[in-house]
C-alpha cells in the first residue's frame, strides 16, 4: 500500500483566452499512513505559486521543487506528518495547442475565430492541468469549479449544482464525482449548444459548438440505444446522473471516455444526412458504443496499472461490436469485425517487434505506445475466441460478477479470469494466459495423414528468416467438415483429429486468433468450395487472409496466389472482397515502377472490373448497407488503375455536383479523388477552394485526402505544404500522408518530406502526441534496405521518447517488404 493516498480533490480553474493561460487552485484531502517529511505528486508544465499544508489544526509551509524530467512536484515539510492532511496549492498553467492536458481548440463561427478549452488526460496528462497523483490506482473523488466569462458555459463530469455571477465572470460548481482515476476527469469551457434527451432518469446531451447541434441527432439516438443496451447486458445501472457527448473541433485521437463527459472528434459524432456517408454513420455508432462501454469497463472498474490497458480497450472494442450488431443486425458488424479488428491484430502480432497483450510498461512514454492494434484489436479478437469457448451466457455472468466485485476500484487480468472461470467452470486462466502473456500467435499446419488430420502449431512471423519458433498456445480448435464441426482443445505442439469427409476447413467461422496453412490438395479443394460458395463468407475470408500472409512471408508463391484468387471471381460478400481488394492494391502500390508492374495492373483491372460490373455506381433497392462500402473501395481502386469508364463517369458526377450540389455521400470521397487523379494545377486550385468552403469536417477531410491523389510530383509537394498550413487542423495533418502512401506516384515523396519537416512536426504535435507515431508508421510502405538503414540512422539522431516501438515495427515492415519484393522479382523473371 502507498504511504500517501488522495481522498478528495477540491479544484477551481479559471481559463484566460486572451493569454492562453489558466489559473488553478486546489485543496487535496490526503491520507498519510506513515510519518513523512516529504510528499511527492505528479505535475508537469505548471508554475506553482503557493503551497500550504493543513495538519492537526496547524499551517505548514512546504518547500516546493519541480522535477521536470520525472514530471513530479516534491513538497518538503518542516516536520513529519501523518494521518489526514490537507494540501492547498495555487498554480498557473498554459492552455496549450498540443491537444493534451488542458488545451485550447480553435474554430470559426459566422466568419469569426473562436476558442474553447477542453481536456485530454489519458494516459498521464492530468498532471498538466493540476498537481495530482496521476496513476489509475490512485482513485479519489473530485469537486470541480470553473470560473468562466459570462458569455461562456462550463462542463465537467457531474451536473452543475450552482451558478454564481462574479462581475464579468460566472462561477460554475459541479456535484462531487464518484471515486475515480485522474485520467477520467473532464473540464470544458466554451460557447456550446445542447441537444438533449433522457433515458430513464439519466440526462443525455449532445454538445457542439454553435450552429452544429442539429448534426448531433443521430448521436443522440445512438447514445440512448447503447446506454440502454449496456445497462441491460451488464445488469448494472449507469451510475452517473448525466451523460454528455461532446464534439470537439481539435482532438488527437477519435474519442475519450471521460466519465459522464465523453469527448469526440467532430467527424466521429456529427452526422449530416445530406453529406455524410454510410461509413461515417456506422463509424459514429461503433465509437459511441465503444466509449459508452468504457463507462463500465475502465471507469467503474479500472485497470490497476497500464500493463492491463487491454482490460479497458479490448472490452470496449468487443462490446461495441456486440452492441451495434444487436441493434443494427443489417450492418453485419460481426462480419466487419474481421476487417476492423482481426486484420490489424494479426498484422501487428506477426512482427518480432510486437508485444504481449499484458505488457510491462513503466513511464508515460511507454504507456502511450501501447494504445495500438494489440491492446484494441488482438485483445478484442481473443475475447471473441474466449466467449465462443465458454459460451455467451457464462461470459455475461462472469462479466457481471467482475464488475460488481471491483466497482469503484481497480482490477487485474487475473481478477477477470477468476470471474469468468468461476462462471463457466472452464480452465479460463490456464488457456488465456497463453494468449495475453506471450507475444504473437500460432499458425497451424493442417495435413491429411490417412484417415486423420494432423494439426501442428508454431509462432507465425512475417520475417521468419528460415527459422521456426515452437508454439505453446492452448487453442480451442474447430474443424468444419462436410456434415459436422469437430471441436478440440489443442494443449500441445500437435494433435490429430479423425477425418471421414471429402474436405475440411480449420478455424470454423474465424473464431480463433490463429492462421492455418493447408497442403496443396486440401487448399485446392477449399478453392472449389469458395468458387461454389459452399462454405460461409467468414471461412472464405479466412482462407484468403491466411494465404496473403503466407505470400508476404515468402512461404507461398505470388503467382500461385493470383491463380487462387480466380476462385473468388463470383464473390459478392463485402468482407471477403474487401480483403482481396486490399491485398491487390497493396501489391499494386508496392510493385510500382517494377518491370512486372503491368502484369499486376492488368490482373487487378480484370478482377475488379468483374466484381464492379455486378454492383455498378448506384445502389439497388434492398442491397446490403455494406455494398456502399464495397462500391467506394472498388471505384477508388479502379481510379488508380486508370479505368477510362470509371474516370469519365466520375467527371460527369463531379460536374453535376458543382451545378446541383447533389452527389451520393458514399461516392463523394472517391469522385473527388478521381478528379484529382486526372487533374492539373487548375483542378488542384478548385479542390483547395472547395476544401475551404466545406461546411463539415467530414467534407473537409474528403477534399484534403483527394489532394494526395494527383499524379504530378509538383502538385503532391504542394499538398505537403498545404498540410502544414493554418488551413489544416493538426488532428487532420495525417490524412494527406495516409493517402499519399497509397498513391504509387506519391509514396516515395513521404520519407524525404518527413526528414525535412521532422523538427517542425515534433514542435507542432508535442512529444507524446499519438499522431507522431502515425507519421513514423507511414514509412513502412517502403521496400528497400538502403532506406531502412537511413531511417534507422535518422531516428537514432532525432529520437523522441514514446516512438521506439512504432519505429522498430516500421523498420521490420520495410525489411519484410524488401524481401518480398526481391522474391517477386525472381518469380517474375526480373
Amino acid at each position: 500500500m502507498k504511504a500517501v493516498l488522495p481522498i478528495n480533490y477540491d479544484l477551481e480553474f479559471e481559463p484566460d483566452f486572451n493569454k492562453f493561460k489558466f489559473r488553478g487552485k486546489e485543496k487535496i484531502l490526503i491520507k498519510v499512513s506513515k510519518p513523512t517529511r516529504q510528499i511527492v505528486l505528479h505535475a508537469a508544465e505548471l508554475e506553482i505559486n503557493d503551497c500550504t499544508i493543513l495538519w492537526n489544526e496547524k499551517k505548514l509551509r512546504a518547500k516546493v521543487r519541480l522535477d521536470e524530467k520525472n514530471e513530479e512536484l516534491i513538497l518538503s515539510l518542516p516536520k513529519k506528518i501523518s494521518g489526514k492532511v490537507t494540501l492547498l496549492i495555487n498554480f498557473v498553467g498554459t492552455l496549450n495547442d498540443k491537444l493534451v492536458g488542458f488545451y485550447r481548440s480553435k474554430y470559426e463561427y459566422k466568419g469569426k475565430e473562436r476558442y474553447l478549452a477542453t481536456t485530454q488526460f489519458e494516459a498521464a496528462d492530468a498532471r498538466r492541468a493540476f498537481p495530482c497523483w496521476d496513476e489509475p490506482e490512485d482513485k479519489a473523488t473530485f469537486c470541480v469549479s470553473l470560473v468562466v466569462d459570462n458569455n461562456l458555459t462550463a462542463i465537467s463530469n457531474m451536473p452543475v449544482v450552482s451558478k454564481k455571477r462574479l462581475g464579468k465572470k460566472t462561477l460554475f460548481r459541479f456535484d462531487k464525482t464518484p471515486v475515480m482515476s485522474t485520467y477520467l476527469l473532464y473540464l470544458g469551457v466554451g460557447d456550446f449548444e445542447f441537444l438533449q434527451g433522457k433515458l430513464g432518469k439519466t440526462l443525455v446531451r449532445i454538445i457542439t459548438t454553435r450552429g452544429k447541434k442539429q448534426q448531433g441527432k443521430m448521436a443522440l439516438v445512438f447514445t440512448k440505444q447503447f446506454l440502454s443496451y449496456f445497462q441491460n447486458y451488464f445488469k448494472i445501472s449507469y451510475p452517473l446522473p448525466k451523460l454528455d457527448m461532446i464534439a470537439i473541433p481539435d482532438f488527437a485521437s477519435g474519442a475519450m471516455e471521460n466519465w459522464g463527459a465523453i469527448t469526440f472528434r467532430e467527424t466521429v459524432l456529427l452526422y449530416d444526412p445530406k453529406t455524410s456517408s454510410t461509413d461515417t454513420l456506422q463509424h459514429i455508432a461503433e465509437v459511441v458504443a465503444h466509449e459508452i462501454a468504457h463507462q463500465w469497463f475502465g471507469n467503474l472498474v479500472t485497470m490497476r496499472w497500464w500493463n492491463d490497458l487491454w482490460l479497458n480497450e479490448s472490452f470496449a472494442t468487443f462490446m461495441a461490436t456486440k452492441a451495434v450488431d444487436k441493434i443494427y443486425p443489417e450492418w453485419d458488424f460481426w462480419d466487419q469485425f474481421l476487417i476492423s479488428e482481426i486484420t490489424g491484430g494479426l498484422s501487428l502480432d506477426s512482427l518480432k517487434s510486437s508485444h504481449p497483450i499484458d505488457v510491462d510498461v513503466k513511464s508515460p512514454a511507454e504507456v502511450r505506445q501501447i494504445f495500438d492494434e494489440i491492446s484494441y484489436n488482438k485483445g478484442g479478437s481473443v475475447l471473441m475466441m474466449l466467449e465462443n469457448f465458454i459460451g455467451q451466457e457464462n461470459f455475461r455472468k462472469g462479466m457481471h460478477s467482475y464488475l460488481k466485485k471491483h466497482a469503484y476500484s481497480n482490477a487485474t487480468t487475473e481478477d477477470l479470469w477468476n470471474s469468468l472461470g468461476a462462471a463457466s467452470r472452464k480452465p479460463v486462466r490456464h488457456m488465456m494466459n497463453t494468449w495475453v502473456r506471450q507475444i504473437g500467435y500460432p499458425i497451424i499446419d493442417a495435413t491429411e495423414v490417412g484417415s486423420k488430420i494432423k494439426l501442428s502449431q508454431k509462432r507465425f512471423l512475417l520475417e521468419n528468416n528460415g527459422k521456426t519458433r515452437p508454439g505453446n498456445w492452448i487453442i480451442p480448435i474447430s474443424v468444419r467438415m462436410e456434415d459436422k464441426v469437430v471441436t478440440k482443445m489443442m494443449m500441445k505442439h500437435s494433435i490429430t483429429i479423425s477425418y471421414s469427409s471429402r474436405w475440411f476447413k480449420v478455424n470454423d467461422g474465424q473464431k480463433g486468433f490463429y492462421r492455418v496453412r493447408y497442403d496443396e490438395t486440401a487448399l485446392e479443394r477449399l478453392g472449389k468450395l469458395v468458387e461454389e460458395k459452399k462454405i460461409s463468407n467468414l471461412d472464405r475470408w479466412s482462407i484468403h487472409h491466411d494465404l496473403t500472409a503466407l505470400v508476404l512471408s515468402n512461404q507461398y508463391p505470388l503467382k500461385h496466389y493470383l491463380d487462387f484468387v480466380r476462385y473468388y471471381e463470383d464473390e459478392d460478400d463485402y468482407v471477403v472482397l474487401s480483403d482481396i481488394i486490399g491485398f491487390l492494391n497493396f501489391l499494386y502500390v508496392l510493385f510500382s515502377g517494377e518491370k512486372f508492374w503491368d502484369e499486376i495492373k492488368e490482373f487487378n483491372q480484370y478482377f475488379m472490373n468483374v466484381v464492379f460490373q455486378k454492383i455498378g455506381w448506384d445502389p439497388i433497392k434492398g442491397e446490403k448497407s455494406t455494398y456502399a462500402l464495397l462500391r467506394s473501395s472498388l471505384i477508388s481502386s479502379l481510379v488508380k488503375l486508370d479505368d477510362k469508364e470509371i474516370l469519365e463517369e466520375a467527371k460527369l458526377r463531379f460536374s453535376n455536383l458543382l451545378r446541383t450540389d447533389l452527389l451520393n455521400p458514399d461516392l463523394r470521397s472517391v469522385v473527388y479523388s478521381a478528379i484529382a487523379w486526372t487533374g492539373n494545377s487548375n483542378t488542384y486550385q478548385q479542390l483547395i477552394s472547395l476544401y475551404r468552403k466545406a461546411s463539415t469536417q467530414e467534407e473537409k477531410v474528403r477534399f484534403l485526402g483527394s489532394l494526395s491523389n494527383f499524379k504530378e510530383a509538383k502538385l503532391l509537394d504542394k499538398t505537403f505544404a498545404f498540410a502544414l498550413s493554418k488551413d489544416v487542423r493538426t488532428q487532420s495533418l495525417f490524412v494527406p500522408i495516409s493517402k499519399m502512401v497509397a498513391n504509387p506516384n506519391g509514396k516515395d515523396l513521404v520519407w524525404p518530406w518527413i526528414q525535412k519537416n521532422w523538427k517542425g512536426l515534433v514542435k507542432r504535435f508535442g512529444v507524446g502526441n499519438p499522431l507522431l507515431n502515425k507519421v513514423i508508421g507511414s514509412v513502412s510502405v517502403m521496400a528497400d534496405l538502403k532506406h531502412e538503414k537511413e531511417i534507422r540512422s535518422f531516428f537514432t539522431k532525432h529520437h523522441i521518447p514514446g516512438t521506439e516501438m512504432k519505429l522498430a515495427q516500421s523498420l521490420e515492415r520495410i525489411r519484410i517488404h524488401a524481401k518480398f519484393l526481391e522474391n517477386a522479382r525472381k518469380e517474375f523473371g526480373q
